[in-house]
Protein backbone atom coordinates (compact mmCIF):
# COMPACT_ATOMS: atom_id res chain seq x y z
CA UNK A 1 0.00 0.00 0.00
CA UNK A 2 2.87 2.59 1.27
CA UNK A 3 4.41 1.52 -2.09
CA UNK A 4 1.29 2.36 -4.26
CA UNK A 5 1.05 5.46 -2.69
CA UNK A 6 4.21 6.85 -2.62
CA UNK A 7 4.36 5.78 -6.77
CA UNK A 8 0.92 7.77 -6.79
CA UNK A 9 2.97 10.67 -5.18
CA UNK A 10 5.68 10.99 -7.83
CA UNK A 11 3.24 10.69 -10.48
CA UNK A 12 1.03 13.62 -9.20
CA UNK A 13 4.60 15.19 -8.67
CA UNK A 14 5.43 14.38 -12.36
CA UNK A 15 2.11 15.70 -13.51
CA UNK A 16 2.30 19.15 -11.26
CA UNK A 17 5.44 19.79 -12.93
CA UNK A 18 4.16 19.36 -16.44
CA UNK A 19 1.11 21.38 -15.89
CA UNK A 20 3.34 24.14 -14.30
CA UNK A 21 5.69 24.11 -17.28
CA UNK A 22 2.56 24.79 -19.57
CA UNK A 23 1.70 27.15 -17.47
CA UNK A 24 5.26 29.42 -17.27
CA UNK A 25 5.28 28.78 -21.37
CA UNK A 26 1.70 30.53 -21.88
CA UNK A 27 2.70 33.63 -19.23
CA UNK A 28 5.83 33.75 -20.88
CA UNK A 29 3.89 33.87 -24.22
CA UNK A 30 1.63 36.36 -22.93
CA UNK A 31 4.25 38.74 -20.94
CA UNK A 32 5.55 39.06 -24.49
CA UNK A 33 2.47 39.52 -26.50
CA UNK A 34 0.87 41.88 -23.99
CA UNK A 35 4.30 44.21 -23.93
CA UNK A 36 3.98 44.21 -27.94
CA UNK A 37 0.54 44.87 -28.87
CA UNK A 38 0.35 47.90 -25.54
CA UNK A 39 2.78 49.40 -28.13
CA UNK A 40 0.79 49.38 -31.35
CA UNK A 41 -2.65 49.05 -30.12
CA UNK A 42 -4.48 51.97 -28.72
CA UNK A 43 -6.88 51.26 -25.27
CA UNK A 44 -9.65 51.45 -27.23
CA UNK A 45 -8.67 49.36 -29.76
CA UNK A 46 -7.63 46.76 -26.70
CA UNK A 47 -11.44 48.07 -25.22
CA UNK A 48 -13.55 46.17 -28.44
CA UNK A 49 -11.63 43.27 -27.62
CA UNK A 50 -12.57 43.58 -24.06
CA UNK A 51 -16.19 44.33 -24.34
CA UNK A 52 -15.95 40.36 -26.85
CA UNK A 53 -14.71 38.71 -24.12
CA UNK A 54 -17.42 39.93 -22.05
CA UNK A 55 -19.33 37.91 -24.42
CA UNK A 56 -17.19 35.03 -25.94
CA UNK A 57 -16.77 33.56 -22.32
CA UNK A 58 -20.06 33.61 -20.74
CA UNK A 59 -21.13 31.87 -24.52
CA UNK A 60 -18.06 29.33 -23.58
CA UNK A 61 -19.79 28.44 -20.27
CA UNK A 62 -23.24 26.93 -22.49
CA UNK A 63 -20.80 25.89 -25.26
CA UNK A 64 -19.06 23.40 -22.62
CA UNK A 65 -22.08 22.38 -20.12
CA UNK A 66 -19.83 20.65 -17.86
CA UNK A 67 -19.41 17.73 -20.38
CA UNK A 68 -14.88 17.92 -19.49
CA UNK A 69 -15.12 17.75 -15.99
CA UNK A 70 -18.08 15.14 -16.27
CA UNK A 71 -15.58 13.00 -18.29
CA UNK A 72 -12.67 13.33 -15.56
CA UNK A 73 -14.86 13.02 -12.23
CA UNK A 74 -16.63 9.83 -13.32
CA UNK A 75 -15.37 7.08 -11.43
CA UNK A 76 -16.38 4.45 -14.29
CA UNK A 77 -15.95 5.86 -18.17
CA UNK A 78 -16.95 3.24 -20.72
CA UNK A 79 -16.75 3.68 -24.83
CA UNK A 80 -20.38 4.43 -24.73
CA UNK A 81 -20.45 7.12 -22.21
CA UNK A 82 -17.46 8.91 -24.55
CA UNK A 83 -19.28 8.74 -27.44
CA UNK A 84 -22.45 9.93 -25.91
CA UNK A 85 -20.15 12.85 -24.32
CA UNK A 86 -18.56 13.46 -27.78
CA UNK A 87 -21.55 13.82 -30.05
CA UNK A 88 -23.33 16.11 -27.07
CA UNK A 89 -20.09 18.90 -26.68
CA UNK A 90 -19.99 18.86 -30.72
CA UNK A 91 -24.07 19.61 -29.88
CA UNK A 92 -23.59 21.96 -27.50
CA UNK A 93 -20.36 23.70 -29.28
CA UNK A 94 -22.83 24.20 -32.56
CA UNK A 95 -25.70 25.20 -31.11
CA UNK A 96 -23.58 28.55 -28.80
CA UNK A 97 -21.94 29.24 -32.27
CA UNK A 98 -25.11 29.41 -34.23
CA UNK A 99 -26.84 31.45 -31.53
CA UNK A 100 -23.94 33.78 -31.37
CA UNK A 101 -23.80 34.56 -34.92
CA UNK A 102 -27.27 35.11 -34.95
CA UNK A 103 -27.33 37.93 -31.67
CA UNK A 104 -24.31 39.72 -32.44
CA UNK A 105 -25.99 42.57 -33.95
CA UNK A 106 -28.32 42.85 -31.09
CA UNK A 107 -24.93 42.65 -28.66
CA UNK A 108 -23.35 45.41 -30.50
CA UNK A 109 -26.24 47.31 -30.07
CA UNK A 110 -26.56 46.67 -26.27
CA UNK A 111 -23.47 47.71 -25.74
CA UNK A 112 -23.33 50.39 -28.04
CA UNK A 113 -19.80 48.76 -29.67
CA UNK A 114 -20.38 48.69 -33.21
CA UNK A 115 -17.64 46.90 -34.25
CA UNK A 116 -18.30 43.58 -32.14
CA UNK A 117 -20.48 42.48 -35.08
CA UNK A 118 -18.32 41.13 -37.19
CA UNK A 119 -16.19 40.13 -34.37
CA UNK A 120 -18.50 37.96 -32.32
CA UNK A 121 -19.03 36.37 -35.76
CA UNK A 122 -15.85 35.27 -36.22
CA UNK A 123 -15.18 34.04 -32.42
CA UNK A 124 -18.33 31.65 -33.45
CA UNK A 125 -15.96 29.66 -34.82
CA UNK A 126 -14.05 29.01 -31.49
CA UNK A 127 -16.85 27.48 -30.25
CA UNK A 128 -17.21 25.17 -33.00
CA UNK A 129 -13.81 23.89 -32.27
CA UNK A 130 -13.94 23.91 -28.87
CA UNK A 131 -17.07 21.79 -29.24
CA UNK A 132 -15.16 18.94 -31.26
CA UNK A 133 -12.14 19.05 -28.56
CA UNK A 134 -13.50 19.08 -25.13
CA UNK A 135 -13.74 15.28 -24.83
CA UNK A 136 -10.19 14.81 -26.27
CA UNK A 137 -8.76 17.17 -23.50
CA UNK A 138 -11.17 15.87 -20.66
CA UNK A 139 -9.96 12.23 -21.29
CA UNK A 140 -5.89 13.47 -21.32
CA UNK A 141 -6.69 15.16 -18.07
CA UNK A 142 -8.21 12.05 -16.90
CA UNK A 143 -5.18 9.96 -17.75
CA UNK A 144 -2.72 13.35 -16.04
CA UNK A 145 -1.14 13.61 -19.83
CA UNK A 146 -0.02 16.99 -18.57
CA UNK A 147 2.94 16.34 -20.91
CA UNK A 148 1.17 16.50 -24.34
CA UNK A 149 -1.23 19.06 -22.77
CA UNK A 150 1.85 21.48 -21.93
CA UNK A 151 2.97 21.12 -25.29
CA UNK A 152 -0.20 21.91 -26.43
CA UNK A 153 -0.76 24.41 -24.84
CA UNK A 154 2.74 26.29 -25.18
CA UNK A 155 2.47 25.87 -28.86
CA UNK A 156 -0.64 26.83 -29.75
CA UNK A 157 -0.43 29.94 -27.37
CA UNK A 158 3.04 31.09 -28.47
CA UNK A 159 2.41 30.38 -32.50
CA UNK A 160 -1.41 30.92 -33.06
CA UNK A 161 -1.76 33.84 -30.29
CA UNK A 162 1.51 35.56 -29.55
CA UNK A 163 3.04 35.04 -33.14
CA UNK A 164 -0.39 35.84 -35.19
CA UNK A 165 -0.92 38.85 -33.22
CA UNK A 166 1.71 40.33 -32.94
CA UNK A 167 2.03 40.05 -36.74
CA UNK A 168 -0.90 41.17 -37.81
CA UNK A 169 -0.75 44.15 -35.38
CA UNK A 170 1.72 45.10 -37.35
CA UNK A 171 0.42 45.16 -40.69
CA UNK A 172 -2.44 47.43 -39.29
CA UNK A 173 -4.92 44.82 -38.59
CA UNK A 174 -5.71 47.09 -35.19
CA UNK A 175 -8.32 45.26 -32.64
CA UNK A 176 -8.70 42.25 -35.65
CA UNK A 177 -4.81 40.98 -34.88
CA UNK A 178 -5.57 39.67 -31.34
CA UNK A 179 -9.39 37.95 -32.92
CA UNK A 180 -7.24 36.62 -35.37
CA UNK A 181 -4.38 35.24 -32.43
CA UNK A 182 -7.74 33.99 -30.54
CA UNK A 183 -8.82 32.02 -33.63
CA UNK A 184 -5.32 31.04 -33.98
CA UNK A 185 -4.17 29.57 -31.35
CA UNK A 186 -8.10 27.56 -30.75
CA UNK A 187 -7.29 25.89 -33.91
CA UNK A 188 -3.78 24.90 -33.44
CA UNK A 189 -4.56 23.25 -29.71
CA UNK A 190 -7.92 21.81 -31.01
CA UNK A 191 -5.95 19.95 -34.16
CA UNK A 192 -2.93 18.36 -31.49
CA UNK A 193 -5.59 17.57 -29.01
CA UNK A 194 -8.00 16.11 -31.34
CA UNK A 195 -5.26 14.16 -33.08
CA UNK A 196 -3.81 12.41 -29.78
CA UNK A 197 -7.16 10.76 -29.00
CA UNK A 198 -9.02 9.93 -32.50
CA UNK A 199 -10.58 6.92 -31.58
CA UNK A 200 -13.05 9.23 -29.90
CA UNK A 201 -14.94 10.39 -32.94
CA UNK A 202 -15.77 6.79 -33.36
CA UNK A 203 -17.13 5.86 -29.89
CA UNK A 204 -20.82 4.37 -29.59
CA UNK A 205 -23.72 6.67 -28.30
CA UNK A 206 -26.56 5.85 -25.94
CA UNK A 207 -29.18 8.09 -24.82
CA UNK A 208 -29.33 6.47 -21.46
CA UNK A 209 -25.33 8.05 -20.72
CA UNK A 210 -27.31 11.52 -21.47
CA UNK A 211 -29.46 11.55 -18.19
CA UNK A 212 -26.63 11.57 -15.84
CA UNK A 213 -24.66 13.79 -18.09
CA UNK A 214 -26.92 16.35 -18.12
CA UNK A 215 -27.82 16.45 -14.10
CA UNK A 216 -24.35 16.37 -13.55
CA UNK A 217 -23.59 19.57 -16.12
CA UNK A 218 -26.69 21.49 -15.39
CA UNK A 219 -24.75 22.02 -11.47
CA UNK A 220 -21.71 22.46 -13.32
CA UNK A 221 -22.99 25.44 -15.91
CA UNK A 222 -24.83 27.40 -13.25
CA UNK A 223 -21.69 27.13 -10.61
CA UNK A 224 -19.63 28.60 -13.76
CA UNK A 225 -22.40 31.13 -15.11
CA UNK A 226 -22.69 32.68 -11.54
CA UNK A 227 -18.83 32.94 -11.81
CA UNK A 228 -18.49 34.12 -14.72
CA UNK A 229 -21.06 36.87 -13.51
CA UNK A 230 -18.35 37.97 -11.02
CA UNK A 231 -15.66 37.54 -12.47
CA UNK A 232 -16.91 39.91 -15.48
CA UNK A 233 -19.92 41.94 -14.09
CA UNK A 234 -17.00 44.96 -13.04
CA UNK A 235 -16.11 44.61 -16.81
CA UNK A 236 -19.92 45.28 -18.10
CA UNK A 237 -20.47 47.90 -15.22
CA UNK A 238 -17.02 49.83 -16.66
CA UNK A 239 -18.29 49.77 -20.55
CA UNK A 240 -21.88 50.35 -19.94
CA UNK A 241 -21.14 53.50 -17.22
CA UNK A 242 -17.22 54.10 -17.94
CA UNK A 243 -17.10 54.17 -21.48
CA UNK A 244 -14.82 52.00 -24.17
CA UNK A 245 -11.62 53.60 -23.19
CA UNK A 246 -12.25 53.70 -19.47
CA UNK A 247 -12.62 49.56 -20.25
CA UNK A 248 -9.30 49.32 -22.26
CA UNK A 249 -7.56 50.67 -19.70
CA UNK A 250 -9.32 48.43 -16.90
CA UNK A 251 -8.80 45.70 -18.93
CA UNK A 252 -5.03 45.63 -19.04
CA UNK A 253 -4.99 46.19 -15.60
CA UNK A 254 -7.37 43.31 -14.81
CA UNK A 255 -5.22 41.15 -17.13
CA UNK A 256 -1.62 42.23 -15.85
CA UNK A 257 -3.36 40.91 -12.47
CA UNK A 258 -5.14 38.06 -13.47
CA UNK A 259 -2.46 36.26 -15.96
CA UNK A 260 -0.15 34.65 -13.34
CA UNK A 261 -3.02 34.47 -10.84
CA UNK A 262 -4.94 32.75 -13.67
CA UNK A 263 -2.17 30.64 -15.07
CA UNK A 264 -1.10 29.60 -11.29
CA UNK A 265 -4.98 28.62 -10.53
CA UNK A 266 -5.14 26.56 -13.82
CA UNK A 267 -1.99 24.15 -12.63
CA UNK A 268 -3.81 23.57 -9.13
CA UNK A 269 -7.18 22.99 -10.86
CA UNK A 270 -5.85 20.52 -13.78
CA UNK A 271 -3.68 18.60 -10.73
CA UNK A 272 -6.50 18.59 -8.28
CA UNK A 273 -9.49 17.98 -9.54
CA UNK A 274 -8.56 14.69 -11.38
CA UNK A 275 -6.55 14.20 -8.50
CA UNK A 276 -9.08 14.33 -5.61
CA UNK A 277 -12.02 12.55 -8.26
CA UNK A 278 -9.97 9.55 -7.63
CA UNK A 279 -9.81 9.79 -4.08
CA UNK A 280 -13.09 11.32 -3.22
CA UNK A 281 -14.54 8.61 -1.26
CA UNK A 282 -11.86 8.96 0.72
CA UNK A 283 -12.51 12.20 2.61
CA UNK A 284 -9.46 12.02 4.81
CA UNK A 285 -7.13 12.00 1.69
CA UNK A 286 -9.02 14.63 0.38
CA UNK A 287 -8.92 16.91 3.50
CA UNK A 288 -4.90 16.15 3.37
CA UNK A 289 -4.55 17.46 -0.10
CA UNK A 290 -6.73 20.13 0.51
CA UNK A 291 -4.82 21.70 3.01
CA UNK A 292 -1.37 21.16 0.90
CA UNK A 293 -3.42 22.84 -1.90
CA UNK A 294 -3.84 25.99 0.08
CA UNK A 295 -0.24 25.96 1.69
CA UNK A 296 1.24 26.01 -1.71
CA UNK A 297 -1.35 28.78 -3.37
CA UNK A 298 -0.65 30.65 -0.23
CA UNK A 299 2.77 30.79 -0.58
CA UNK A 300 2.68 31.80 -4.19
CA UNK A 301 0.21 34.08 -4.10
CA UNK A 302 0.92 36.44 -0.98
CA UNK A 303 4.32 37.29 -1.87
CA UNK A 304 3.01 37.84 -5.87
CA UNK A 305 0.27 39.88 -4.15
CA UNK A 306 2.66 41.98 -1.92
CA UNK A 307 5.03 42.59 -5.18
CA UNK A 308 2.41 43.41 -7.40
CA UNK A 309 0.76 46.52 -4.70
CA UNK A 310 4.45 47.37 -4.40
CA UNK A 311 5.67 47.44 -7.29
CA UNK A 312 2.73 48.03 -9.72
CA UNK A 313 3.37 51.72 -11.01
CA UNK A 314 7.26 50.15 -12.49
CA UNK A 315 4.99 47.03 -13.38
CA UNK A 316 2.53 49.27 -15.96
CA UNK A 317 5.73 51.29 -17.34
CA UNK A 318 7.52 48.36 -18.15
CA UNK A 319 4.72 46.15 -19.67
CA UNK A 320 2.50 48.56 -21.55
CA UNK A 321 4.47 51.85 -21.45
CA UNK A 322 4.25 54.81 -19.96
CA UNK A 323 0.64 56.11 -21.82
CA UNK A 324 -1.22 53.45 -20.11
CA UNK A 325 -0.80 55.38 -16.61
CA UNK A 326 -4.54 55.40 -15.70
CA UNK A 327 -4.00 51.60 -15.16
CA UNK A 328 -1.64 51.83 -12.63
CA UNK A 329 -4.28 52.44 -9.39
CA UNK A 330 -6.74 49.35 -10.14
CA UNK A 331 -3.71 47.54 -11.34
CA UNK A 332 -2.38 47.88 -7.68
CA UNK A 333 -5.70 47.82 -5.79
CA UNK A 334 -7.19 44.51 -7.84
CA UNK A 335 -3.43 42.77 -7.18
CA UNK A 336 -4.86 42.65 -3.27
CA UNK A 337 -7.52 40.24 -4.59
CA UNK A 338 -5.20 37.57 -5.79
CA UNK A 339 -4.33 35.29 -2.81
CA UNK A 340 -8.46 35.30 -2.54
CA UNK A 341 -8.80 34.15 -6.31
CA UNK A 342 -6.53 31.48 -5.82
CA UNK A 343 -8.10 30.38 -2.96
CA UNK A 344 -11.31 29.85 -4.88
CA UNK A 345 -9.18 28.03 -7.62
CA UNK A 346 -7.81 25.39 -5.30
CA UNK A 347 -11.38 25.07 -3.25
CA UNK A 348 -13.38 25.20 -6.73
CA UNK A 349 -11.86 22.08 -8.17
CA UNK A 350 -12.03 20.54 -4.63
CA UNK A 351 -15.52 20.60 -4.22
CA UNK A 352 -16.26 19.84 -7.60
CA UNK A 353 -14.43 16.45 -7.24
CA UNK A 354 -16.49 15.58 -4.39
CA UNK A 355 -19.57 15.96 -6.48
CA UNK A 356 -20.97 19.26 -4.88
CA UNK A 357 -21.68 21.00 -8.05
CA UNK A 358 -25.10 22.54 -7.09
CA UNK A 359 -23.89 23.83 -3.20
CA UNK A 360 -20.83 25.48 -5.70
CA UNK A 361 -23.26 26.89 -7.72
CA UNK A 362 -25.45 29.10 -4.35
CA UNK A 363 -21.69 30.62 -3.13
CA UNK A 364 -20.61 31.46 -7.14
CA UNK A 365 -24.28 33.34 -7.21
CA UNK A 366 -23.64 35.33 -4.01
CA UNK A 367 -19.98 36.20 -5.06
CA UNK A 368 -21.50 37.54 -8.65
CA UNK A 369 -23.91 39.47 -7.00
CA UNK A 370 -21.89 41.05 -5.24
CA UNK A 371 -19.56 42.01 -7.18
CA UNK A 372 -22.46 43.53 -9.99
CA UNK A 373 -24.19 45.39 -6.60
CA UNK A 374 -20.49 46.80 -5.65
CA UNK A 375 -19.18 48.30 -9.12
CA UNK A 376 -22.54 49.47 -9.88
CA UNK A 377 -22.84 51.80 -6.66
CA UNK A 378 -18.85 52.58 -6.63
CA UNK A 379 -18.57 53.26 -10.22
CA UNK A 380 -19.40 57.20 -10.20
CA UNK A 381 -16.08 57.77 -8.44
CA UNK A 382 -14.33 55.99 -11.10
CA UNK A 383 -12.09 52.73 -11.88
CA UNK A 384 -10.02 52.36 -8.30
CA UNK A 385 -13.40 52.43 -6.69
CA UNK A 386 -14.73 49.70 -8.85
CA UNK A 387 -11.33 47.75 -7.95
CA UNK A 388 -12.00 48.10 -4.46
CA UNK A 389 -15.25 46.36 -4.98
CA UNK A 390 -14.19 43.46 -6.40
CA UNK A 391 -11.37 43.08 -3.56
CA UNK A 392 -13.82 43.13 -1.11
CA UNK A 393 -16.49 40.26 -3.35
CA UNK A 394 -12.92 38.40 -3.66
CA UNK A 395 -12.67 38.13 0.35
CA UNK A 396 -16.37 37.15 0.39
CA UNK A 397 -15.56 34.79 -2.10
CA UNK A 398 -12.92 33.02 -0.87
CA UNK A 399 -14.95 32.58 3.12
CA UNK A 400 -17.57 31.16 1.03
CA UNK A 401 -15.92 28.37 -0.64
CA UNK A 402 -13.10 27.72 1.81
CA UNK A 403 -16.09 27.21 4.45
CA UNK A 404 -18.03 24.53 1.48
CA UNK A 405 -14.84 22.32 1.26
CA UNK A 406 -13.82 22.31 5.51
CA UNK A 407 -17.49 20.99 5.41
CA UNK A 408 -17.36 18.52 2.68
CA UNK A 409 -13.58 17.62 3.87
CA UNK A 410 -13.70 18.08 7.64
CA UNK A 411 -10.92 20.27 7.21
CA UNK A 412 -11.05 22.19 10.55
CA UNK A 413 -10.07 25.83 11.15
CA UNK A 414 -7.02 25.25 13.03
CA UNK A 415 -5.43 23.28 10.17
CA UNK A 416 -6.89 26.24 7.86
CA UNK A 417 -4.80 28.56 9.63
CA UNK A 418 -1.51 26.85 9.88
CA UNK A 419 -1.89 26.37 6.26
CA UNK A 420 -2.11 30.31 5.88
CA UNK A 421 0.67 31.14 8.20
CA UNK A 422 3.60 29.81 5.89
CA UNK A 423 2.49 32.23 3.06
CA UNK A 424 1.84 35.05 5.25
CA UNK A 425 5.03 35.08 6.89
CA UNK A 426 7.04 34.67 3.38
CA UNK A 427 4.73 37.31 1.96
CA UNK A 428 5.61 39.79 4.38
CA UNK A 429 9.32 39.36 3.78
CA UNK A 430 8.75 39.66 0.09
CA UNK A 431 7.00 42.61 0.69
CA UNK A 432 9.88 43.98 2.88
CA UNK A 433 12.20 43.02 -0.16
CA UNK A 434 10.41 45.01 -2.61
CA UNK A 435 9.79 48.25 -0.52
CA UNK A 436 13.56 48.43 0.15
CA UNK A 437 14.41 47.81 -3.59
CA UNK A 438 11.51 51.01 -4.39
CA UNK A 439 13.14 53.17 -1.62
CA UNK A 440 16.73 52.80 -2.81
CA UNK A 441 16.06 53.76 -6.26
CA UNK A 442 12.98 56.29 -5.72
CA UNK A 443 15.25 59.16 -6.64
CA UNK A 444 16.09 57.77 -9.96
CA UNK A 445 12.06 56.39 -10.26
CA UNK A 446 12.40 57.10 -13.68
CA UNK A 447 14.59 54.04 -14.37
CA UNK A 448 11.44 51.26 -13.99
CA UNK A 449 13.11 48.31 -15.14
CA UNK A 450 16.31 48.66 -12.96
CA UNK A 451 13.34 48.78 -10.00
CA UNK A 452 11.77 45.95 -11.46
CA UNK A 453 15.09 44.09 -11.35
CA UNK A 454 16.76 45.34 -8.52
CA UNK A 455 13.70 44.09 -6.55
CA UNK A 456 13.05 41.08 -8.80
CA UNK A 457 16.74 39.92 -7.15
CA UNK A 458 15.82 40.26 -3.64
CA UNK A 459 12.79 38.75 -4.01
CA UNK A 460 14.85 36.07 -4.78
CA UNK A 461 15.38 35.26 -1.53
CA UNK A 462 11.69 34.54 -0.66
CA UNK A 463 12.28 31.32 -2.66
CA UNK A 464 14.80 29.73 0.02
CA UNK A 465 11.58 30.83 2.61
CA UNK A 466 8.63 29.15 0.59
CA UNK A 467 11.01 25.99 0.24
CA UNK A 468 12.09 26.15 4.00
CA UNK A 469 8.29 26.79 5.46
CA UNK A 470 6.91 23.98 3.09
CA UNK A 471 9.28 21.77 4.58
CA UNK A 472 8.30 22.36 7.91
CA UNK A 473 4.55 22.35 7.21
CA UNK A 474 5.17 18.83 5.80
CA UNK A 475 7.03 17.85 9.06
Amino acid sequence: MRAQMATSTDRLRVTAGWAAAGSIAQIVSQVIAIAALARILTPAEFGVVSAAALITQLALIFSEFGVGPYVVQRLQLGATAIGTCYVASCCFGAMVAALLWMSAPLLAHALRVPELLLVLRAYAAVFLLAGASAVHDALLQRELNFRFLARADAISFSLGYTGLSIVCALLGFSYWSIVIGHLGQALIRSIMVIARQPHVARSPVRLAELRPLLRFGGGQTLSRLANYLAGQADGFVVTARLGITAMGYYGRANQLVTMPAVQLGQIFDKVIFPAVARIQQDRSRAASAYGRAVTAICLLSLPLSALAWILGEQIVHVALGSQWEAAVQPMRILALAIPFRLIHKVSDPTARALGATYSRAWRQTVFALSVLVLALALSPYGLPAIAWGVVTASILDAALMVWLCCSLTGFSAAQLLRAILPGARTGTVAALLAGAAVLALRPRHEQDLLVLALAGLLSLGTLALIAHSYKVYLR
